[in-house]
């Protein structure tokens, strides 16, 4: 069937199969490869991969593996890009969700390795993914992804999934790509400059491959999009009280260009019959200077336009995009030291540099009590005031840099028999240095505005407003290393009752992880390091058994294939002084009743080990919680709880069962479709109770609530009062989701007329369900993204017209609609409804491969690409619940135009 003998007649030829020893005629091959750690993927694979090939990279138009798999992986679940979270810890490191589970349970790979993964708020933990964004898409050969619990095959982590990023490596020739995008409004531009070369020694026994790139990305800002203007109006349309609080009741004023003024608990500012809020006119210096009157004349308004020039909460200067420059190179090589044994090198390094402009920090909503010097009013009010940006120290206080470095050095022995045995040490480090300025010092900026020492009872937007010298510097910096060597050896055992060989992959491994980490908050600006290390050790095996062959001729049982893996880890955790270990096994079936038709069920367990923060004792809090005991009548009671990590809990785990099927039928050549049902289980979820919860349920939880002595007198006798709850993380709770990917693939080759190349793909969520509390059933959450629920349906589809030296091509993508957080009144309130609407957006490109000869051999190996991205200009829709009122799904830069120049030497 085709996908076995004949895959690149399947629609597979930009999908580069590398040297790998042969198997029996009709069975995918099966064996690790130079330089990447892994088996051999395929979309036929008894289980679900999906396969993302050099030509739909390269045609795709994405500017990052983030942007690259956002588009084209209908299963991932990330509801935002880190461009699209200016002034995060993150910064500009791609992050990654499959099937609805956190980053933290979908694992990255780069080659089969894992690599040091980029730590958010000096909190590294082993299971947090490297920075994709950091390898250049010219660098990369194709990308494998299992959406699916493989902990058998791939360890810890591979809860909801697994991606790997495979390298180029049989590349000959060089390179140099030159790109530009930006909005057709000729905002926030994107300029890429790639370079690849590939050189060989000795007559081909030795191998070289550099690929360089640095990118710069402007940032869209505020002004250029019409997001937070139409938001705020629809607000006022939708929930006016947002902004104008009913008399008698405490609220703060609306951010603004200028300063607001509302009393603190709703009562008239200047006497019987006033309103109770105001704002400050332009140019206005002060109630001692000018007088209350201007105040008086604006009383019962507030300043609701974006400012300019000046930090605010709405202001048009904020980065709805965030600004970044990136520089990355890739290396690698090998060398043929014999006719069986060949050695193999592969580096990278990368440096993200992200520095937005912080609109938050200097726009503050102040308390100004009532014996304050600067205050006229007679009673305690709210401030929002904006600040001037040449009043602060520069004009951004947030960078976050982001720095990676990974080396794997290797060998390849060819064994008797084709046996295969593949050694390798590798090593990388990622930093990640964010930092910030935060309100800071004595006296604060709260204390000087009591005082009167800063005046923002004026107009700010005019009159100097100091405020840097009461903020610090917070620096949070984590290091992480992760060190790995592994030895695997793949190979037939021989033939099975004639069915064919057996294929046996087997491995050790030891990994060590080491981080160093400093944090930081407003509190303490300087805190002490902290160090934390583990090991693992484990052991790996995979089988493919072949059942029936396609030369034994059996009527509806073409071939079928019986695939087995499983994993031991065991887990040293020193700095915690935890050991544990687990054991999961995958195994699943392929079935052929006819050569064009494929039958596949797998099923896999999958875990996440326990971080370092959740295996440390617990912790007493330095405050009291206030809580309401049932078992005493409900007396409110104030109590210490103990809080952080355990070092009893054991790692989360996972079920996973995958049915589906694959046809290529041999009548239409070039045709196939795939169906897979999904159903992931997880369990022993590790969380951290609530307080009153855990009161609540006291009977469910031993020995979480610790009661005093009772006097027999006591009417609540014998439950005494609780002293104190234990809140340290623990291992409860489930999840569940399920539901159907599809994709269908059609290539056809027309002659004369060229081929076309059409492609479709969708996961269709059939349920996400989620638990709370111990005691409570499962809670729906598909369709919700801000809690990680899957959208109903995703879609994504392409068509691709190439002859000769031309190709044009269209893609589109489809986002159903969905619900904003159940919980959030305020936000379905000013949107009018829970509903965000769906979203589609098409992409369109052509591209030209100058093929001259003769004096016009210069332009040989010329290439030119023009595409644009959301050709229409759809913006997306307003969801109220996310920053800048726009569905984060979607791009806010809309239209945007690109022209790409590669040339070949």
């Amino acid at each position: 069937m085709p996908g076995e003998e004949d895959q690149s007649e399947a629609g597979l030829t930009d999908v580069l199969t590398l040297a790998a020893f042969e198997v029996s005629s009709d069975r995918i091959e099966r064996t690790a490869y130079e330089g990447n750690m892994d088996l051999l993927r395929s979309e036929y694979d008894v289980q679900p991969y999906s396969i993302i090939g050099r030509e739909v990279i390269t045609r795709s138009g994405a500017t990052t593996v983030e942007d690259l798999l956002r588009q084209q992986l209908t299963m991932n679940t990330a509801f935002s890009s880190s461009a699209q979270s200016a002034t995060g810890y993150g910064g500009s490191a791609s992050s990654f969700s499959l099937r609805g589970l956190s980053a933290a349970e979908t694992l990255v790979l780069i080659n089969g390795r894992r690599v040091a993964g980029v730590g958010r708020s000096s909190s590294t933990e082993a299971g947090d993914q490297p920075d994709l964004n950091g390898i250049p898409l010219a660098a990369i050969e194709r990308i494998e992804v299992l959406p699916a619990s493989a902990s058998a095959i791939y360890g810890s982590s591979a809860v909801g999934g697994v991606i790997n990023v495979v390298l180029r490596r049989e590349y000959s020739g060089h390179e140099l790509n030159t790109r530009f995008e930006m909005t057709d409004d000729w905002h926030a531009p994107i300029e890429t400059f790639n370079w690849t070369s590939s050189f060989q020694f000795e007559g081909g026994r030795t191998q070289l491959l550099i690929s360089a790139q640095y990118q710069d990305t402007r940032a869209l800002y505020g002004h250029q999009r019409d997001f937070q203007r139409k938001g705020r109006a629809q607000i006022l349309e939708n929930d006016p009280d947002a902004f104008y609080v009913p008399a008698g009741t405490r609220a703060s004023p609306p951010w603004g260009a200028l300063v607001n003024i509302r009393s603190r608990d709703g009562s008239p500012l200047f006497g019987p019959g006033s309103s109770h809020f105001t704002h400050i006119p332009k140019g206005y210096r002060g109630w001692q200077i000018d007088g209350l009157q201007p105040l008086i004349d604006n009383q019962g308004t507030y300043n609701l336009d974006l400012a300019r020039g000046m930090a605010s909460g709405f202001t048009a200067d904020a980065e709805i995009m965030a600004a970044s420059r990136s520089k990355s190179l890739s290396l690698n090589g090998s060398r043929e030291m014999t006719e069986k044994l060949k050695v193999f090198f592969d580096g990278g390094y990368s440096h993200s540099e992200q520095n937005p402009y912080d609109s938050w920090y200097g726009a503050w909503t102040v308390r100004l009590f009532a014996d304050s010097p600067n205050n006229p009013f007679g009673q305690d009010v709210q401030v929002t005031y904006p600040v001037r940006n040449v009043d602060r120290r520069s004009s951004s206080e947030v960078n976050t840099t982001i720095r990676g470095e990974r080396v794997a050095v290797g060998f390849e022995y060819e064994l008797p028999r084709r046996w295969r045995v593949v050694g390798n040490y590798s090593w990388s480090h990622s930093v990640n240095h964010h930092q910030y300025l935060t309100r800071y010092g004595s006296p604060t900026r709260e204390d000087a505005i009591h005082d009167g020492v800063l005046d923002v009872l004026r107009d700010t937007s005019s009159f100097p407003t100091l405020i840097d010298e009461y903020a610090g510097m917070l620096h949070r910096i984590t290091n992480a290393w992760s060190s790995d060597s592994t030895l695997r050896a793949a190979g037939g055992l021989g033939d099975w009752w004639y069915a064919g060989e057996i294929i046996l992959a087997n491995g050790i491994e030891r990994r060590e992880l080491r981080q160093f980490g400093i944090g930081g908050n407003s509190d303490d600006l300087h805190p002490p390091p902290v160090h934390r290390r583990q090991q693992v050790d484990s052991f790996y095996t995979e089988a493919t058994v072949p059942l029936v062959a396609s030369h034994q001729r059996r009527r509806w049982l073409h071939s079928a294939e019986l695939q087995l893996a499983a994993r031991h880890e065991r887990f040293n955790v020193e700095t915690a002084g935890s050991k544990y270990d687990t054991t999961v096994p995958t195994f699943g079936i392929r079935y052929l009743p006819v050569r064009e038709l494929i039958f596949r069920t797998s099923y896999g367990r999958g875990f996440r080990a326990p971080t370092y923060a959740q295996l440390t004792e617990p912790t007493l809090s330095t405050s009291t919680s206030t809580v309401n005991d049932p078992k005493r009548g409900g007396e409110a009671v104030d109590i210490f709880t103990l809080r952080g990590g355990n070092t009893a809990i054991t790692p989360e785990t996972s079920r996973n069962l995958n049915i589906g099927l694959v046809w290529s039928p041999e009548r239409i050549p070039g045709l196939r479709f795939s169906a897979d049902w999904y159903r992931i289980e997880k369990r022993n979820n590790i969380t951290t109770p609530g307080t009153q919860a855990l009161l609540d349920e006291e009977d469910e939880y031993p020995g979480r609530v610790i009661r005093g002595p009772v006097d027999p007198s006591d009417p609540y006798y014998p439950v005494g009062p609780v002293i104190q709850i234990n809140r340290a993380v623990m291992n409860m709770l489930k999840m569940e989701t399920s539901g159907i990917d599809l994709g269908a693939r059609y290539l056809w080759r027309g002659g004369s007329f060229g081929d076309v190349d059409i492609a479709a793909n969708a996961t269709l969520s059939d349920y996400y369900r989620t638990q709370t509390s111990i005691t409570s059933g499962v809670l729906e959450r598909r369709g919700i993204p801000s809690q990680s629920g899957p959208l109903n349906q995703r879609i994504n589809g392409s068509l691709v017209w190439t002859r000769g030296p031309w190709s044009c091509g269209w893609a589109t993508q489809y986002y159903s609609r969905y619900r904003i957080t159940p919980t959030s009144t305020t936000s379905i309130r000013r949107q009018g409804g829970p509903l965000v609407a769906s979203q589609i957006y098409h992409d369109v490109f052509v591209r030209y491969r100058v093929s001259t000869r003769g004096r016009h051999r210069a332009f040989e190996g010329l290439e030119l690409t023009l595409g644009a991205k959301n050709v229409l200009d759809k913006a997306p829709p307003t969801d109220m619940s996310r920053g800048y009122y726009y569905s984060t799904f979607g791009d806010p830069r809309m239209r945007r135009l690109y022209a790409n120049v590669k040339k070949t030497f």
